[in-house]
């Protein structure tokens, strides 16, 4: 986006910070700007904002609940802060924030709680533009990932490459389509009770429906794949018996270091890259490296 129009989305959050602030506002005690907008670039690609808030009831009970239900455990607080606005890309984990300073992200402070809006507003427009300062570096990166960083923690995409270096795993990247509205995912009653954990409307379960359909595309068994942590009911499988999945069907990298162990047994792992409602449903597929068998050993 040109500059200016960055510019506006940051006066626009520090217009609403400043206001008369209701819930969930009134929670939020620090905001840092970082990244290429924060450095000055003329075109930055959104702009990275760092938030600090306090949990109260309230809050914990939101995060909670879009947890349960597939959904974005901060939705509320970004909306609060952004409007229904796009372009600004926010951080609300303090871990998150303290591990990109460790790097070496530089963190500006934008505002805090009993600053003036004034005072705010001189910080931003004292970012001087700088035509070399480009886009951030990108760490720990592949093809594969190219546009999903933001939804893949560092430590872990670092993780992936390591293992896909030594051999172990091997990485692509594919989009998901959506079940069919009359899918035979759902005929027996063994598989409804399996999607009970979802409501029909929850990101969660459609990328569940849209993973399972993929399975059946590469024809394979549903009886041999593990759903969230979940092993398939199906009449094919005995009662009791407990032979290893072949495929693994996961998102939010729950569980996500067992993935060189289970694809090195099995035939690979399907995680779902921050499911949505209606966005497209972005997977990273993983299998066996030329080296699995190493890893086996």
């Amino acid at each position: 986006m040109k500059r200016a129009r960055a510019v506006e989305l940051v006066e626009g959050m520090l217009h609403r910070l400043d206001g008369d602030q209701e819930w969930p506002l009134q929670l939020v005690r620090q905001v840092w700007l970082f990244g290429s907008f924060a450095r000055g670039a003329a075109e930055p690609h959104d702009v990275d904002v760092a938030v600090r808030f306090e949990r109260d009831e309230r809050m914990t009970e939101a995060v909670v609940q879009a947890v349960f239900s597939g959904g974005n455990p901060y939705a509320l607080l970004r909306r609060a802060l952004a409007g229904s606005s796009r372009g600004m890309q926010f951080q609300f984990e303090d871990s998150a924030r303290q591990q990109l300073e460790a790097e070496g992200t530089v963190m500006l402070p934008l505002w805090q709680r009993g600053d003036r809006l004034d005072q705010a507003l001189a910080v931003l427009h004292a970012i001087a533009e700088d035509p070399d300062a480009g886009r951030a570096e990108r760490h720990d990166m592949i093809d594969a990932f190219d546009g999903l960083d933001r939804y893949i923690p560092r430590p872990v995409r670092a993780e992936l490459i390591g293992w896909q270096q030594q051999g172990h795993i091997a990485i692509s990247r594919v989009t998901l389509s959506d079940a069919p509205d009359d899918t035979d995912l759902l005929t027996t009653p063994d598989m409804r009770w399996a999607f009970r954990r979802w409501g029909d409307d929850s990101p969660l379960r459609r990328a569940a429906l849209a993973g399972l359909a993929r399975m059946q595309e590469l024809g394979v068994e549903l009886d041999d794949v593990d759903l969230a942590g979940q092993r398939l009911p199906t009449a094919r499988r005995p009662a009791g018996h407990r032979s290893e999945p072949r495929w693994w069907i996961n998102w939010k990298w729950q569980g996500y270091r067992s993935i060189p162990h289970c694809v090195t047994s099995g035939d690979g792992w399907l995680e779902v890259v921050q499911p949505t409602r209606t966005r497209p449903l972005n997977a990273l597929v993983i299998k066996p490296g030329p080296k699995a068998a190493a890893f086996r050993s």
